[in-house]
C-alpha cells in the first residue's frame, strides 16, 4: 500500500522532534542514536551486497525471454544454469541455453554509492541501476512519479508491493526511496494504450536501492517492519510530472533554495511557511504567480530591479 511508503504526518513530526534533541536527551528517551545506527546498518548492507546477486542473465537475454517483465530478483545464487526463456517457471529442455552456466556479479561490485546527509549524519545509499530508462523525463526528489515497487527487509520477505504502477509524490516517501529515484532514473521512452485503461511502457528505468534505517523508517516503522531495519526496494519508473505543490508557478524542486532536498527549511519571508507551500514567497503584496512579468510562465527569470534576486523572492522588487 502507498501509505506504507509515504510518511505519516504524525510520525514525521515525532521523528523531527526526537532527532533534533540533544544527545543526552536522546539517551534519556532510550533511542538508538542515528549516527551509531548508521555504522551498524552500513556493515549489514555491505555484508548483504557482498553475498547477494540479481538475475542479470535474464536482463542480458531479455529479448529471448517470452513475456519478460523486467523484475529484479535478488538471491544468494551466484551461478545459475540457463534461464527461463519460455517463462513457465522452470528451466528445462524447452528453454534456450538450458545447459549454459551463468556466473553472476556480486551486488557490491556493481552498485553505485550515494552519500546522503540527513539529520547531520552522512549515510550511504547503494543503488543498482539495471536500466537507466530511455525517456526524456527524469524525476526530482519531490516530483510525482508513476512507478511500481517492492519493499523488503534484508530477509527479502515483502512488506509492501505495487505490481501495477501507481502515482507517488516522492516528497512524501522515505528519504532513501526518493533519493534513489531522484536524478538517477529516467522514465519510459514511450507508452501504448492497451484499451483497458492501462498502458504498455517501453524502455523504462529499472533499479533497486539498499538503504540504512536512518533513510527509511528508523525507530518508528509501520507495524510490518522491524525498527532500525535496513531496507531493500526494487522499482520500475514509468512516468513523472513536475510538481508545483503550492501552485505558484515555481516547480517545487526549485523552491529547495539551498539544494539539500529538505523542503521544510527554505522560508524566504520567515513566515514559518516553507516556500514550497507558500504562494507568496517574499510576503509582498503580489502573489508569486503574478510576479511573472514577461508572462513566459516562469516567475524565476524576472528581476525588475536587476539586483540578482528574482521578483518572487525579492520583497522590494
Amino acid at each position: 500500500m502507498m501509505n506504507r511508503l509515504s510518511k505519516n504526518i504524525l510520525i514525521v513530526v515525532t521523528l523531527v522532534s526526537l532527532f533534533s534533541c540533544k544527545k543526552d536527551e536522546e539517551s534519556l528517551f532510550g533511542l538508538v542514536k542515528i549516527e551509531d545506527q548508521a555504522g551498524v546498518d552500513d556493515e549489514l548492507l555491505i555484508d548483504f551486497l557482498s553475498t547477494h546477486y540479481y538475475n542479470e542473465e535474464e536482463f542480458t537475454n531479455a529479448n529471448n525471454i517470452s513475456g519478460f517483465k523486467y523484475d529484479i530478483k535478488i538471491s544468494e545464487e551466484a551461478e545459475v544454469t540457463g534461464y527461463d526463456s519460455n517463462n513457465d517457471g522452470v528451466i528445462d529442455a524447452n528453454d534456450i541455453d538450458d545447459t549454459t552456466l551463468f556466473t553472476r556479479q556480486r551486488l557490491i561490485d556493481i552498485v553505485e554509492t550515494k552519500s546522503i546527509l540527513d539529520n547531520d549524519v552522512a549515510q550511504n545509499l547503494y543503488i543498482l541501476r539495471v536500466r537507466g530508462g530511455e525517456g526524456l523525463k527524469q524525476p526530482k526528489f519531490c516530483d510525482s512519479t508513476f512507478l511500481s515497487y517492492r519493499g523488503t527487509e534484508l530477509d527479502l520477505i515483502p512488506f509492501d508491493e505495487q505490481i501495477h504502477p501507481v502515482w507517488l509524490d516522492l516528497s512524501t516517501t522515505v528519504k532513501g526511496f526518493s533519493e534513489s529515484i531522484s536524478d538517477n532514473f529516467k522514465t519510459a521512452s514511450s507508452s501504448t494504450p492497451n484499451g483497458d485503461g492501462t498502458n504498455t511502457f517501453t524502455d523504462f528505468g529499472v533499479g533497486a536501492v539498499f538503504m540504512p534505517s536512518g533513510l527509511g523508517y528508523f525507530a518508528n516503522p509501520p507495524t510490518s517492519i522491524t525498527p532500525y531495519a535496513p531496507l531493500v526496494f526494487t522499482f520500475k519508473v514509468m512516468n513523472m510530472i513536475v510538481t508545483d505543490h503550492d501552485q505558484d508557478g515555481v516547480p517545487t524542486y526549485i523552491e529547495d533554495l539551498n539544494g539539500d532536498h529538505n523542503l521544510a527549511n527554505d522560508d524566504t519571508d520567515n513566515d514559518l511557511l516553507p516556500n514550497a507551500a507558500d504562494n507568496n514567497d517574499d510576503n509582498d503584496p503580489i502573489l508569486t504567480k503574478n510576479e511573472d512579468i514577461d508572462l513566459d510562465g516562469d516567475p524565476t527569470n524576472d528581476d525588475t530591479d536587476g539586483d540578482g534576486i528574482p521578483n518572487y523572492l525579492d520583497s522590494d522588487s
